[in-house]
C-alpha cells in the first residue's frame, strides 16, 4: 500500500512554495528537499529546544519535545520543535527568526576596501610595466566563512583589500559547533554531504568576489592566482572529505596538520587551476586560524605578547621573546550565545549592550541593527552578568536574589527576554576556563601586550566586562583588539604567494617557526588546575 500524499506548504521569510510530501515524513527532510536554508544547533539531537517553526494551519499534536522545550501558550500559536516534528497532512509553516541563517554577521577585514576595479588597474603582463596579481583569503569558520579579495603589484611588497564578502558556513545544518559535526560525520554520506555544503559556500564567496572585481578566475592566464585557506582543525578536515572522529574523542589526535599546496579543483569542484594553500594547524584544538593570527604578529625578542581568540574552545598562545607556548580552554559555546535560555545569533535584534542603573535598575539595551529585541547575542551576555554582579543583583558565587532566582532578570520590558540563574552558570563555566587557561599559560609571566582576536573580542569592551573577572589581572591595561587575525594572516599568506618564490619561501618559513617552535599546553593534566577552575568561577 502506498503512503498517502500530502502537501506542505512553505513561508520562508516570505516566500512561499508548496512541496509534496508523504504522510508521516520528517519535516527536516522535506525542508532539505525543498532546498530550504536553516539551523539546527544541536544537529537534531533534540538537546537545545531552539530550531522552532511555526505551523500556520495543520499542527501536529504536540509531542514530548514541546512539552519540555515550549510554554502552552507557543504551542497553542502552532510553534513546534523542526527537528523532531513528522506531519500527517497537509499543512502550512513559516520558518522563525531562530532558525534563520542570512543574517548573522561575520568579521572580515576591517581595511578600507577600493570600490573600483578601475583605480587598482588589471595585470599588464607588459616587461618593465608594473603588474598586478589578485589573490583570495578565506577564514572557515564554524558559523560563518569570511572571505577577501586582495592584490599585489610588482613593485610593491604590502597587499591592498579589494573586496570582502561572507557567508553562514551551511554545515550548520548538522549543528552549530564542531562536536555535533565531528558525530554527524561518522556517517560517510552525511560527511560527503558535509563536505559538498563548505565547498558550495566558498566556491559562491569566491564567484561573489571575483565578479563585483570583474576579476577572472577562469581561462588561460586568469587574473586569479593565488587561493589560501584558513580554519579550524575540524573545519579543515570536513572540507578535505578526512574523517573527524579522531578529533572528538580522548587523546584528540590531529593527523592531518601540515601545510598542502594543491591545484584548486583537487578541493573545489568548480575553481579550476588556481594555486590553493591550505595552512597548518598546531592541534586538534589548536588550528590553522590560530597559526594565522599568530602568522600576523611579530616573534621577536622585543616583545612579549598573550594571543586570545574567544570562541568555543578559546585558543591562546603566549610568546615570552624565545618560546611560544599554545593551549586551548574547554569554553563552551556562550561566547556566541549557545547554551543560553534567550541566546540568538549576532543577527539584527540581537541584545549586544546593556546596562542596569545602580538607583531604579533600569535597563537599558542596544541592540545589533536597532531593530526590536528578539534575543540575547555574546557580547550582551557578557554584559549582563557583568552588570548583574555590579549592581548586587548576583553575589560573588553567581547567586541571583531571591527576586529574580525562580523566573530570571528581566531585559525588556514585556519580560520575554529574560537572563536565568542557569544562564549565569553557563558564563561562570566558560569564563573560569579562559581565566584558569590564561594563568596556566602564563605561568607567573607578564605580558606586553595581549592581542585578542574574533568577533567577540572586537565587539566586546573590557571595561564593560570586568565584573566577570574573566582575564588576569596581568591583562589589565593591555588588551588590543585585533579583529579576524585568522583571515588577515590568510591575507597575509596570499601576498606572499602572489609576490613571487622569494616571498612565499620568506611566508613558509615562518608559517614553519610557528607550528614547529609551539608547546602544547594541556590543561587537564596540569598539577592544580581542577582546584583554580573551580575558584575562577567566583566574579
Amino acid at each position: 500500500m502506498r503512503a498517502k500524499e500530502i502537501t506542505v506548504t512553505i513561508n520562508e521569510y516570505g516566500k512561499v512554495q508548496t512541496v509534496a510530501a508523504t504522510k508521516g515524513e520528517r519535516l527536516k527532510a522535506i525542508l532539505d528537499r525543498a532546498g530550504i536554508v536553516y539551523s539546527l544547533p544541536c544537529a537534531g539531537a533534540g538537546r537545545c529546544g531552539r530550531c522552532r517553526i511555526k505551523f500556520l494551519k495543520g499542527a501536529p499534536i504536540p509531542g514530548s519535545f514541546e512539552e519540555k522545550f515550549l510554554t502552552d501558550e507557543e504551542t497553542e500559536e502552532g510553534i513546534r520543535i523542526l527537528c523532531r516534528t513528522v506531519v500527517y497532512e497537509d499543512c502550512e509553516v513559516e520558518l522563525l527568526e531562530s532558525a534563520k541563517e542570512h543574517d548573522i554577521s561575520a568579521l572580515t577585514l576591517d581595511d578600507e576596501p577600493v570600490n573600483s576595479p578601475g583605480k587598482l588597474g588589471k595585470p599588464t603582463g607588459h616587461d618593465g610595466e608594473t603588474t598586478r596579481s589578485y589573490g583570495i583569503a578565506i577564514d572557515l569558520g564554524t558559523t560563518t566563512i569570511a572571505a577577501a579579495l586582495i592584490s599585489t603589484t610588482s613593485d610593491n611588497p604590502g597587499y591592498k583589500v579589494f573586496q570582502t564578502a561572507s557567508c553562514i558556513n551551511s554545515q550548520r545544518r548538522y549543528g552549530a559547533d564542531v562536536i555535533s559535526r565531528i558525530s554527524a560525520a561518522e556517517d560517510e554520506e552525511t560527511r560527503e554531504a558535509l563536505r559538498r555544503t563548505v565547498v558550495t559556500d566558498i566556491e559562491n564567496l569566491i564567484k561573489e568576489l571575483t565578479t563585483a572585481g570583474s576579476i577572472t578566475y577562469i581561462g588561460q592566464n586568469p587574473d586569479l592566482k593565488a587561493i589560501t585557506i584558513t580554519g579550524n582543525t575540524t573545519m579543515l578536515y570536513l572540507l578535505a572529505g578526512n574523517d573527524p572522529k579522531s578529533l572528538g574523542s580522548y587523546p584528540y589526535i590531529a593527523e592531518h596538520l601540515e601545510k598542502e599546496w594543491m591545484l584548486s579543483d583537487i578541493i573545489l569542484d568548480n575553481i579550476p587551476d588556481i594555486s590553493l594553500t591550505i595552512l597548518p594547524g598546531i592541534s586538534a584544538f589548536v588550528g590553522a586560524d590560530i597559526v594565522a593570527g599568530l602568522f600576523t604578529l611579530e616573534l621577536t625578542d622585543d616583545e612579549k605578547f598573550f594571543f586570545l581568540d574567544l570562541g568555543t574552545n578559546g585558543e591562546m598562545a603566549f610568546y615570552d621573546g624565545e618560546r611560544l607556548r599554545v593551549t586551548s580552554a574547554a569554553a563552551g559555546p556562550v561566547f556566541e550565545a549557545g547554551g543560553i535560555s534567550c541566546g540568538t545569533a549576532s543577527i539584527p535584534g540581537a541584545i549586544d549592550h546593556i546596562t542596569i542603573d545602580e538607583k531604579d535598575r533600569h535597563v537599558t539595551t542596544h541592540t545589533i541593527g536597532n531593530a526590536e529585541p528578539i534575543g540575547i547575542c555574546g557580547t550582551g551576555v557578557m554584559e549582563i552578568t557583568s552588570e548583574l554582579v555590579k549592581n548586587h543583583i548576583a553575589d560573588e558565587t553567581g547567586l541571583l536574589t531571591d527576586e529574580y532566582f525562580d523566573d530570571g532578570f528581566p531585559l525588556t520590558k514585556d519580560g520575554k527576554i529574560r537572563f536565568t540563574q542557569q544562564d549565569i552558570r553557563n558564563v561562570q563555566l566558560a569564563k573560569a576556563a579562559i581565566y584558569t587557561g590564561a594563568k596556566t599559560l602564563l605561568n607567573g609571566d607578564i605580558p606586553d601586550k595581549v592581542y585578542v582576536s574574533g568577533g567577540f573580542g572586537s565587539k566586546i569592551s573590557p571595561e564593560n566586562v570586568e565584573e566577570l573577572r574573566m582575564f588576569p589581572r596581568e591583562f589589565d591595561g593591555k588588551i588590543v583588539a585585533i579583529g579576524n587575525s585568522a583571515l588577515r594572516g590568510a591575507a597575509q599568506y596570499t601576498a606572499c604567494v602572489l609576490s613571487g618564490w622569494e616571498k612565499e619561501t620568506d611566508g613558509a618559513a615562518k608559517l614553519d617557526l610557528i607550528t614547529e617552535s609551539a608547546v602544547v599546553t594541556e590543561l587537564a593534566t596540569t598539577d592544580g588546575f581542577d582546584e583554580d577552575y573551580i575558584a575562577a568561577m567566583n566574579f
